[in-house]
């Protein structure tokens, strides 16, 4: 009898210690709070294990779980994509994402990653608001700029209009990054399970001047993109 009532104390204090303790460390270390980094440790073993993910120009990231204002522009070639980015960082990446990615069985994923549901035709002004709120509280957005998945994938193709705009709009720094070798599998069900030897290359922290326009950043960025990439620039 003494032996269960110790075995059962002893679950409960080690229970008491991983929600009071451990899990509010965890948040501490990544993305603030216990729902989002319960999925990010989650999301390290299954990009590791899927995905044998490599990341290169790390020490470009900000190391920190609340870096402020921030948009990641990242070249789209997988679904996965921002799996494989939001890995690499401690701060929650509110990404854009078109809705038919969005398919139901991530729900918990949408959810506790606050993904903000656009439309791939650039016609969903709530997006944008919702992204552009968010940038002024402080957070950090994800985009995609050309939109999608394009062929050919080993290629800059043009951005959306928004893109520009919303940097010059709310003069966030832009952490510009690219993925490679991902999954080929264009559907998000698919490509989950495609094993891959992804990379993720975060390529530069840029800080626009104050009265640079949104043709000027677009500009900017695919051309750095290009340049460190090697793959031609698309009209």
């Amino acid at each position: 009898m003494y032996i269960f009532i110790i075995s059962i104390t002893i679950t409960l204090l080690g229970i008491a210690a991983i929600q009071q303790i451990l899990l509010p460390l965890l948040a501490r270390h990544a993305m603030g709070d216990v729902p989002s980094s319960l999925l990010w440790l989650f999301n390290q073993f299954y990009v590791r294990f899927f995905h044998h993910v490599q990341a290169f120009g790390k020490d470009t990231v900000p190391r920190v779980v609340f870096p402020g204002k921030l948009i990641v522009v990242c070249k789209h070639q997988s679904p996965i994509d921002p799996l494989l980015v939001q890995s690499q960082c401690k701060f929650k990446i509110r990404w854009l994402m078109a809705r038919e990615y969005m398919i139901p069985s991530l729900d918990l994923v949408w959810k506790y990653g606050e993904i903000i549901p656009v439309a791939r035709d650039g016609q969903d002004s709530a997006g944008l608001r919702s992204a552009l709120r968010h940038l002024r509280n402080d957070g950090v957005i994800g985009i995609f700029p050309e939109g999608g998945i394009k062929q050919p994938r080993e290629a800059i193709h043009p951005f959306a209009e928004g893109v520009g705009a919303m940097i010059a709009h709310s003069k966030a720094p832009v952490l510009l990054a690219t993925v490679d070798g991902t999954p080929m599998n264009d559907e998000m069900d698919d490509a989950m399970f495609e094993r891959s030897h992804s990379k993720v290359r975060f390529i530069e922290l840029i800080h626009f001047p104050e009265d640079a326009t949104k043709s000027e950043i677009t500009k900017g960025l695919r051309e750095r993109l290009s340049k460190a990439t090697g793959w031609p620039l698309v009209e």
